[in-house]
This record gives structure tokens, sequence and C-alpha cells, in this order.
């Protein structure tokens, strides 16, 4: 098997902390009403900047009539905790032997809160994709080759670090190495010694 050589990162629940919970929670729903309020129609279609804000939160304000916009933006911000700290050291450790990218799922809502939080890591990436950008979202397989031709990495050279399963097998289809981070919000996960990164010879990424 070919040495990896590049690592692809998911952001949220990976380098940066989600909890789902807490948008359950401001939004009055259960938590096993979440699956489907993540894979709704419009959500797709907002994070593949397909839907602007104001028509992703008309489409919220018919599913929670009794929240206000102001609460409606509050609740979906709430997932988000900031960046992990242990993030940092694992970028830098990561970035002196491997080709750094990252691609999320995200929105226009979140990345105004997101992107400049972030904004110090971009040192450590060749690219990076999201998913209201380049108009693909995960887990479709497309959407992993997208990344691949534009950074012209080798899809068997490539770990795709996520925490949810859906994507792992979407990145898996796309011909990827995977890697599970679970539970989430781990990234020292990736330091262990039983990771798949550190099973192999370590070399430097081609500058």
């Amino acid at each position: 098997m070919p040495q990896i050589r590049n690592i692809l990162f998911d952001l949220g629940g990976v380098l940066y902390g989600i909890d789902y919970h807490r948008t359950t929670r401001a939004l009055g729903i259960s938590p096993e009403a979440l699956p489907s309020l993540l894979q709704s129609p419009a959500l797709a279609a907002y994070e593949k900047g397909l839907l602007e804000t104001k028509d992703f939160l008309s489409y919220w304000q018919k599913e929670f009539p009794t929240l206000t916009v102001a609460e409606l933006t509050a609740a979906w911000n709430a997932m988000l905790l900031g960046p992990l700290p242990q993030a940092d050291e694992v970028l830098a450790k990561l970035a002196s032997s491997f080709s750094l990218a990252l691609l999320s799922n995200t929105n226009d809502l979140h990345l105004e809160r997101v992107e400049p939080e972030i904004q110090p890591w971009k040192v450590y990436f060749a690219g990076i994709f999201f998913s209201n950008r380049i108009h693909l979202r995960k887990p479709d397989p497309d959407t992993y080759r997208y990344v691949l031709e534009r950074l012209r990495w080798s899809a068997s050279e490539t770990l795709f670090v996520d925490d949810n399963e859906l994507n792992i097998a979407g990145a898996q289809r796309a011909g990827l190495r995977t890697f599970h981070l679970s539970p989430p919000n781990q990234p020292q996960a990736l330091l262990a010694s039983d990771s798949p990164l550190f099973s192999q010879p370590i070399s430097k990424p081609s500058p």
C-alpha cells in the first residue's frame, strides 16, 4: 500500500469544537430529531451555496414558527464551540511530515464566525475547501475527487479524517484512505502511536 503523504481534514468535530445538542436544545427539539435536521434538503442546498441565508432562515421559520430570525440564528450558531485547544499542536506536528488540507461542509452563517477564528491555521494548509464555495458537499464522492484534482493529490496517498461515518464512507468510495475520529473533538488521537499515520515510515512533504 502506498505511503500516506497527505491529510485531508474535516473541520467541525475534528479541529473545531462542535456540540450539536446545544442547537437542538435551543430549538426545543429532542436529540433524536438531530439526524433529520442535518439531512434536510434546505440545509443541503444552503451548505452547497445554492440557498441564501435569508431563504434558509425562512425555511426554518416554517419549521419553528415560535422562534424569531434572531433566535434561529443564535440556535444555529449555538453548536459552535471554537477552535479545539489541541488542534494547533496537532497541525504543527503533522505539517512537518505531511501535506495538509481542509474540507468542510459549512455555510455562510457559520463562516462569519468560524473563518476569522481559524485564520492562524491557514499557514498549515495547501488548500481550504468550504462546501458552500465549491458547490459540492460531503459525502458525495465527487466532492473529494474535486479536492484531490485541485491539489494534485493521489487518493491512495491521502488520509481523510472526519468524525461523521457517512462522510468517511463517501471518501472511501472516492478511493481515499480514512480515519474515523470517534469520539469527536479529539484531534490528539491522530498523534497516538496506533494512528495510521505513525504505523508507517514518515517522510517530509514535498515543497
